[in-house]
């Protein structure tokens, strides 16, 4: 779920690792989304857990998942060893 942005926001600052930086950069480009979408979509799902995604959404994630010629994970550690991070 990519969360639009509201016409008046702030900046957030935070330190991280460089390692932890690639990381988040990877997985925002595999999923097609920039650091902020990525970040604030993780954000998103904390903040608002009650939030479901709408039937459309729902359906495009089920389509998504049916697609033969995606490659998969067991789990981050195994994405991130694939992609050589």
């Amino acid at each position: 779920m990519i969360v639009s942005m509201p016409a008046k926001t702030v900046r957030l600052s935070i330190d991280i690792l460089p390692n932890e930086h690639k990381r988040i950069k990877a997985l925002a480009a595999v999923m097609g989304v920039s650091i902020r979408e990525f970040v604030t979509e993780c954000l998103y799902e904390r903040i608002y857990p009650e939030k479901k995604p709408n039937k459309e959404t729902a359906k495009a994630i089920e389509d998504l998942e049916k697609r033969k010629n995606l490659s998969s994970a067991k789990n981050v550690e195994e994405l991130f060893k694939d992609l050589g991070i």
